[in-house]
């Protein structure tokens, strides 16, 4: 995907601005790195043959990057393409081969120029990603009213149905605002029926769950809603995730796919 992908996408431009291309200077034959490598935690025993295992932990990706431009460099095209491409900050890098898969990275071990001296030549950098993972861009759901959608499906608790169609489970940001009495609830049919639950919300109060970093915030000031939380972020497994909701709340789901 990486070595055949002339074009690429970084930090919100195009390659193309720059007239610039992806090259490669092997004989032909790609290396791209599929899985990330991985480092194994262990402690050892005088006198125990086998080490005790701990964990394993697997190491961000770097991506290395050659490309050449179209036309004769000149300095101000080299200038400006070193100050698109030299981030301090993880950005989003995709390549035309496969747009829907997007790396976050940061360039490393500096920018190197290789030339003939008659302004030919093309550039090289190390990209390192912020984990072992790649991801698809965000994706969001439309805002289900669950009220509506109970009268709709003919069920006390309706059905909101969310795909994942990554190679590992992921965890949503979630908005919620509450238009009924009850409690907030949500069941992952898929995964071993994970309850997802607030109480002593008010209606009319917004919510907002970050899952994976395990943050809740509510529209009202000076007030916290952990005590309120069973502490159970949902976890969207692979394959089509079947979420049995409340029908008291407007909600909406943000997303990532997470592959290898």
């Amino acid at each position: 995907m990486i070595g055949e992908s002339e074009h690429f996408h970084f930090a919100g431009r195009k390659s193309t601005d720059f007239g610039i291309y992806n090259v490669s200077v092997t004989n032909g034959l790609h290396e791209e790195l599929v899985v990330a490598s991985k480092s194994i935690e262990e402690v050892y025993i005088p006198g125990r043959e086998e080490p005790y295992f701990i964990d394993v932990n697997e190491e961000p990706k770097t991506i290395q990057l050659r490309f050449s431009f179209l036309e004769k460099w000149n300095d101000k095209l080299i200038d400006e393409t070193i100050r698109w491409l030299n981030v301090s900050t993880y950005s989003p890098l995709y390549f035309e081969g496969d747009i829907d898969r997007v790396f976050y990275v940061i360039p490393i071990d500096g920018i190197q120029k290789m030339h003939n001296g008659l302004k030919d030549g093309y550039l090289e950098l190390n990209m390192r990603c912020n984990s072992s993972k790649s991801y698809s861009h965000e994706i969001m759901t439309p805002e289900h009213d669950t009220v509506k959608l109970a009268e709709k499906q003919g069920l006390e608790f309706p059905v909101i149905k969310i795909g994942n169609k990554g190679h590992f489970s992921f965890y949503p940001k979630i908005w919620i605002e509450k238009i009924a009495d009850g409690d907030i609830l949500i069941y992952n049919k898929t995964n071993a029926n994970q309850e997802f639950k607030f109480e002593n919300i008010e209606i009319g109060e917004k919510l907002f769950v970050d899952c994976q970093k395990e943050i809740v915030e509510t529209s009202l000031e000076r007030t916290y809603r952990y005590d309120d939380f069973n502490d159970s972020y949902l976890k969207i497994v692979y394959g089509e995730n079947i979420l049995t909701v409340s029908n008291n709340m407007k909600i909406r789901f943000a997303f990532r796919y997470k592959f290898s």
